[in-house]
């Protein structure tokens, strides 16, 4: 599936590169495949919006229908934008304490979007409390609930450094404190995203010597936090408190995720782009929908190329497979002692193949939404054309440091 490189030749040939691209009869197919995963659970797929960054797209999203409900933002700045647009039933899911992102919330809330914001302390909600003084409807406010796994007894940590709320107990203590600032704020449930399993390749093949300990991990790392989550609506319920949104899951969890009878709505949104870490996971299969595409400018010797630019490493953990990978024309590999630069990308050009100066080659980046950091438009191609021009944040204006 998918347009080979000939195809992509031809779409190209005009255009000043370097450009993105999103191939949108693999997007769609993308979307229908979450929505499969999702579908026997009758449960909605809350879209993370940063993972795509591109208002033309998520709207696409949101049109398939009834499977997809609601956005999750990453920042207020981000909720603020997608509420220009027209959009609603936002879900900032990181806290915030700045008096200038509260404000915008406090805006966007007195204005009548529907926006929540994940709150995992005291002190966060003391801050939004203040910032939510004098409001005709109280500010909706999420519980992060951690679901790292701690094994022996506590003794080690697996997962990411989240949420201070690890437990029942810790979750009971936040909504009394919630409810503390009844007026000003309303509790209205909880995010637990289990993102040790979510963001752990475990087909990784530039860790091929510990992608078995990452199987391993990832497999009894979900019974302990379906059983924390578990544990959720009895909370809720001992408080007297409605818990209208429990949300969890995410593209590298949703096969998972969605076997829980609890959580409310799950969560998804790379696996639409399906950059190249989503390559490398055992438990779904999905098909590269999005790009971007270099022009190749010299050739140093017989067997070599290089191209302009290409330097977009993605975050996390500094590694290969943070790089952007070669994806068309197929054989081409990286160069070790370069990698991908600011101004310069060699590329190993196979025996057999010819890649000529000034043609195209597409490469694809190992995290979905960072390439909109680079790109003010994408290219949406269908049917081996360019249907459309769109922007990204970046070329909104908005850049979300």
């Amino acid at each position: 599936m998918g347009l080979d490189w000939e195809t992509w030749r031809v779409v190209l040939t005009n255009e000043r590169l370097p450009v993105a691209v999103v191939d949108l009869e693999a997007f769609d197919r993308n979307a229908a495949a979450l929505e499969a995963m999702v579908a026997p659970s009758g449960r909605s797929i809350r879209l993370a919006t940063k993972s795509v960054r591109v208002p033309a797209l998520i709207r696409r999203v949101l049109e398939r229908g009834p499977a997809w409900q609601g956005l999750m933002c990453f920042c207020s700045g981000e909720a603020a934008l997608l509420a220009r647009e027209g959009f609603d039933d936002l879900l900032v899911a990181y806290p915030t304490l700045q008096v200038q992102e509260l404000r915008e919330l406090r805006e966007l809330h007195d204005a009548g979007t529907s926006v929540s914001l994940v709150v995992d302390s005291a002190e966060g909600l003391d801050a939004v409390a203040r910032a939510m003084a004098g409001v005709r409807e109280p500010f909706r406010v999420v519980a992060e609930l951690d679901v790292s796994w701690r094994p022996l007894r506590g003794r080690a940590h697996i997962g990411v450094r989240r949420s201070p709320i690890r437990s029942a107990d810790g979750l009971a203590t936040w909504l009394a404190t919630a409810r503390e600032h009844a007026g000003h704020v309303v509790p209205v449930g909880v995010m637990a995203y289990e993102a040790h399993i979510a963001g752990l390749p475990d087909r990784n093949r530039f860790k091929r010597t510990k992608s078995p300990a990452f199987r391993v991990v990832r497999r009894l790392s979900v019974k302990p936090a379906a059983k924390l989550r578990a544990q959720v609506a009895d909370v809720f319920a001992a408080a007297g408190v409605e818990l209208e949104l429990f949300n969890g899951g995410g593209t590298g969890s949703l096969t998972w995720a969605v076997r829980e009878p609890h959580l409310t709505e799950l969560t998804a949104g790379s696996g639409l782009l399906c950059s190249h870490l989503f390559d490398m996971y055992s438990n779904f299969r999905l098909e590269p929908a999005c790009g971007f595409a270099l022009q190749v400018v010299r050739s140093s010797e017989p067997g070599y190329v290089t191209c302009q630019g290409g330097g977009y490493i993605a975050s996390g953990e500094p590694g290969w497979d943070r790089v952007p990978l070669p994806w068309h024309p197929k054989g081409l590999r990286l160069v070790g002692a370069e990698g991908t630069g600011e101004v310069q990308t060699p590329l190993r050009v196979p025996r057999g193949l010819r890649v000529d100066l000034g043609v195209p080659v597409l490469l694809r980046h190992a995290k979905a939404g960072e390439l909109a950091e680079r790109f003010a438009e994408y290219l949406l191609v269908e049917g081996g054309r360019i249907v459309d021009r769109v922007p990204t944040y970046r070329g909104m204006g908005a850049t979300f440091p």
